[in-house]
């Protein structure tokens, strides 16, 4: 389809409770603009044959029943056109103040990581949240990005619409959740506003992996932790981890203490490369990366 439909469900949303076949790389619930919809993923070939005969089939089988039909095939140039356009710098380094519109604010900044992390168990989810769960990317949302304030008011609102608020009014906490926490795009917003909002960590029993180089990226502690762990926190529950966090972190411990209402204790697991303890202790990427460029070097380092 020739429109954002699947991706972002801007044009083509198909009719509730149908059955769509797209060739994106995406269909978490909702994602294509209607929240009963039915979308499921998968090649051109398989569209096409689908298109051609109404109903789900094999494009194999559908070449053979049908006489004639032959692949068009696709013919590649051995080289393309490269864009002229050119970015045209000044003659001398400009010190003028940026100027933003209304809708544009600074990206907030964590401080370092705390020795004393503790706080509310702000939410509690199930298995396979999503980005989109996370900070849902909808046309009516989307022109927030740039407002992080603003856009952190739809914090996981799919999951629960009071989350933010709520959020706010703990001054600090954490979510809890099940496998595979963070599941799909690859939106750094979906760390930034929880780190916004005051969120210290995250205790789950597995993260998506690119999520979770997020939570490290705004500061966010990544704990990983085992059912039974997962069985015994509920929402609203006191959490607190029993270590000097930023001297364990620092230090390459792996194994954290968590203590729930200010009694049992559980074990969680800081799966983290130094770098990324670095990181985190520093309070996020962006607090880090100035870190380097204030050193000796004067520049910041380049991505691993």
């Amino acid at each position: 389809e020739a429109t954002c439909g699947a991706c972002i469900g801007i044009g083509h949303v198909p009719a509730s409770d149908s059955i769509s076949l797209r060739t994106f790389n995406r269909n978490f619930e909702g994602r294509s603009g209607i929240e009963d919809d039915n979308v499921f993923l998968c090649s051109p070939e398989v569209a096409a044959a689908a298109a051609i005969a109404g109903e789900i089939v094999d494009p194999r089988d559908l070449a053979e029943e049908a006489e004639g039909l032959e692949a068009p095939g696709v013919e590649l140039p051995d080289e393309y056109d490269g864009s002229k356009t050119d970015l045209i710098t000044p003659d001398e380094a400009v010190d003028d103040e940026l100027i933003k519109g209304p809708n544009i604010g600074d990206v907030p900044l964590k401080d370092q990581l705390s020795a004393d992390v503790e706080g509310e168990a702000l939410l509690k989810m199930e298995d396979n949240i999503t980005t989109d769960h996370i900070i849902p990317a909808t046309q009516d949302i989307l022109m927030y990005r740039s407002n992080v304030p603003k856009l952190s008011e739809f914090t996981l609102s799919r999951v629960d619409d009071t989350f933010a608020e709520r959020a706010l009014d703990a001054d600090g906490g954490f979510l809890v959740a099940g496998e595979n926490y963070g599941q799909g795009s690859s939106r750094e917003h979906a760390a930034l506003c929880p780190m916004y909002l005051g969120v210290e960590g995250v205790l789950a029993q597995s993260f998506a992996r690119i999520h979770r180089a997020n939570l490290f990226n705004f500061g966010i502690v990544p704990l990983q932790i085992d059912e039974d762990t997962y069985e015994n926190i509920d929402q609203g529950d006191d959490v607190e981890i029993v270590d000097d966090v930023y001297d364990a972190v620092t230090s390459g411990q792996e194994e954290f203490t968590v203590r729930i209402n200010g009694e049992d204790e559980y074990t969680a697991v800081l799966d983290a490369s130094e770098r990324e303890r670095d990181i985190l202790a520093a309070g996020g990427k962006l607090a880090w990366t100035k870190e380097q460029a204030e050193g000796a070097s004067g520049a910041a380092p380049a991505d691993d």
